[in-house]
């Protein structure tokens, strides 16, 4: 698995190349924010403010965070 993040015009891309499925967890400002695969939290009982996930490329997964990124983890 290999992760990627740059500097976008509307936040931080974050590539992830890998064969399985995986979610991102990004830390920014204190808060977290959990990236599922597009489709895998729509039976959520959580609360989704925001249902754009991780769109899968052809190599993996990709999604931009809008704001700033201190950490993350990619589980998988």
């Amino acid at each position: 698995m290999k992760v990627e993040t740059y500097e976008a015009e509307n936040g931080v891309r974050i590539n992830v190349k890998t064969d399985r499925e995986v979610a991102v967890v990004v830390y920014s400002n204190g808060e977290e924010r959990i990236y599922l695969p597009d489709g895998s939290g729509s039976d959520s009982t959580y609360y989704v403010g925001n249902n754009s996930g991780l769109a899968e490329t052809e190599k993996g997964y990709s999604v931009l965070h809008e704001g700033s990124v201190d950490d993350l983890t990619v589980l998988g």
